[in-house]
């Protein structure tokens, strides 16, 4: 994915800025919906790129059917704690995956949710520095996944009050369901 052209998409951007450094905010889900070719995989690396440039801890996830790995959930949970644990000024993230993977090696066969709970959500809560995670394309993936992960992150975001999350999809009806 490239980066936003200079000037344009200058409302959006700044609209997702805003949201993104405003610690006051209850709004913890920023959702772009368009359809299919309007630039939505370009703003989010655009906010990507912007963020990792400024040292903001921000973990991106590109779901794609163009890779096998990518069109379901089943690699989301490993992945973002990969790269929540590599990501500067997380050391408590890291120290409490490794507590998580030193007790139980056989995490992935759990349910997504017990992924999630195990190698995201519970290490993250030690934690109290602001994460943005970037979700692109989630309507790429397939719908059982997408309904998981979406049914999770609205169980558990409230509980991590400095974690955002700026989902980009098409206007899919089980996607907008869920999230208005």
């Amino acid at each position: 994915h490239q980066i936003c052209t200079k000037d344009t998409r200058v409302q959006l951007l700044k609209d997702i800025r805003t949201w993104a450094d405003d610690p006051d905010t209850d709004k913890q889900i920023f959702w772009i919906a368009d359809q299919a070719g309007t630039g939505k995989s370009t703003v989010a690396k655009q906010i990507v790129t912007e963020w990792e440039g400024a040292s903001k801890p921000v973990v991106p996830f590109f779901f794609s059917i163009a890779a096998a790995d990518t069109t379901s959930n089943d690699k989301f949970c490993s992945t973002v704690a990969v790269k929540l644990a590599e990501l500067a000024g997380l050391e408590s993230f890291k120290a409490a995956l490794a507590e998580v993977l030193s007790q139980k090696l056989t995490v992935e066969t759990s349910s997504f949710e017990g992924q999630f709970e195990q190698l995201v959500f519970g290490p993250l809560q030690g934690t109290n520095k602001p994460v943005l995670f970037v979700i692109d394309a989630l309507d790429e993936c397939d719908e059982r996944g997408r309904s998981e992960l979406l049914s999770v992150l609205l169980d558990k975001l409230d509980k991590l009050r400095t974690t955002k999350v700026m989902i980009t999809s098409r206007p899919l009806p089980d996607i907008k369901h869920k999230l208005q």
